[in-house]
């Protein structure tokens, strides 16, 4: 016999209890469903179906229709109560031809006893079997959208990069040093960002420069051009603001 590990599982034992009228038909079944006989086990939005072998020539089909959720059960869904979904007997119809007199037989068993463990290993078969799997998607990218950056979050993670990212690519004055280094002072300003910024500021000397396609300026520190370091650093940050 399957023991459901899950509050969801439970419910859905319940399920084929209720279906069964609590009477005790299952053996057979269990035994079909234990030795992996059903196979193809396939769910879709009202309907699970699989194939039963019972040792015979051909396989089993069965299928297990169920009603669409009320308003009521898609608001319990919402807000996280997953084992409303779980249906009634009344709500299910099970289309089965078998030779057999039993009523439920034990290749419905044997499909209700495997629905329940897939139930039980991932509720999201339940929510599919009922057609609320996209609902439940849905909730989860609202959530996500919700957990998502404010606007004063994203300027204060900005500038907070600009403030520690300068300093990882080049130290522009060597504080051993006593002596001062030729600076291109337009990227100093840019890296820097005080914390306050003068009204109106205007930066046309960066965009001047960069139309100048033909003019090759090095930037050196120390005999050595710093340029291309630079020029890394202003893509990190671009890129990682794009991202963000």
């Amino acid at each position: 016999m399957i023991r459901p590990n899950s509050s969801v599982g439970e419910a859905m034992m319940r399920l084929v209890s209720a279906y069964t009228n609590f009477k005790d038909p299952l053996g057979p079944g269990v035994a079909i469903q234990r030795k992996g006989a059903v196979k193809d086990f396939f769910v879709e939005p009202g309907n699970a179906s699989c194939e039963v072998y019972d040792g015979r020539d051909r396989a089993f089909d069965v299928e297990i229709h169920v009603s669409p959720p009320s308003e009521n059960i898609r608001r319990a869904v919402k807000s996280g109560d997953i084992e409303n979904a779980v249906p009634k007997v009344g709500e299910i119809q099970v289309h089965h031809v078998c030779p057999e007199w039993a009523n439920p037989c034990r290749h419905e068993i044997a499909a209700f006893l495997q629905l329940v463990k897939e139930v039980d290993e991932d509720e999201n078969t339940l929510l599919k079997w009922r057609g609320l799997a996209t609902e439940k998607k849905k909730e989860v990218e609202t959530h996500t959208e919700h957990q998502s950056l404010t606007e004063p979050d994203k300027k204060a993670t900005i500038r907070a990069l600009r403030k520690n990212l300068p300093g990882r690519f080049v130290n522009i004055q060597d504080p051993k040093e006593s002596k001062s280094v030729d600076t291109n002072q337009e990227v100093i300003d840019f890296l820097s960002f005080p914390k306050e910024s003068p009204t109106g500021i205007e930066y046309e000397k960066i965009s001047e420069t960069n139309k100048q396609e033909n003019i090759e300026r090095a930037m050196m520190f120390n005999e050595f051009d710093a340029k291309p370091v630079f020029i890394d650093a202003l893509e990190t940050i671009q890129e990682f603001l794009l991202k963000n």
